[in-house]
């Protein structure tokens, strides 16, 4: 489940570690994969954080891992396999608890960001997204090539609360 996880970050609502993890249905598992999904554990909360402790989930596609088929005959709304080839957010969620507005140190969502972007983990962000998902591309850093789609999905909320509801009960993150 826990494939790697990034050094801690200090955050408003206490010490977060981003971890790399396994996310069977995106086919984020094994060394080929080329989506990766990354988790925001609080690992030391701070007194008045209130929030569960996994705060923020993250879909990240490397092109330059896609399948040689997919590479060359890509599906149009498959951005993310235009040049350049570069790590590039799919999908970011970040629980209501987690998104600290008005943090004098940085939003910690941000902070995640940011850390991808510089792990390299993250470079380039998607050409459809919401306003708040352009809001954290200029906020996060990395290419923000010019929006093609404006997407306000309802879709991924939601299955993004479910899923980190149902790792809440896994063991992996427990002793970080």
């Amino acid at each position: 489940m826990l494939q790697a996880q990034l050094a801690p970050l200090a955050t408003a609502v206490g010490q977060v570690i981003v971890c790399e993890i396994d996310i069977p249905e995106w086919g984020a598992t094994g060394p080929d994969r080329y989506t990766h999904a990354y988790v925001a554990v609080i690992t030391r909360p701070t007194p008045l954080y209130e929030g569960a402790r996994l705060g923020m989930i993250v879909k990240v596609h490397d092109p330059r891992k896609a399948p040689a088929a997919l590479r060359e005959d890509p599906p149009p709304s498959a951005s993310w396999l235009r040049a350049p080839l570069k790590p590039t957010v799919a999908d970011a969620y970040a629980r209501p608890s987690f998104r600290v507005r008005d943090a004098p140190q940085g939003r910690p969502a941000v902070q995640v960001g940011r850390q991808l972007v510089q792990e390299g983990l993250l470079l380039r962000h998607s050409t459809a997204r919401s306003k708040n998902g352009s809001a954290w591309a200029e906020a996060v850093g990395g290419d923000i090539p010019p929006l093609e789609e404006d997407v306000t999905s309802n879709s991924f909320g939601p299955w993004a609360e479910r899923e980190l509801d149902r790792l809440e009960h896994q063991q992996w993150w427990q002793n970080l």
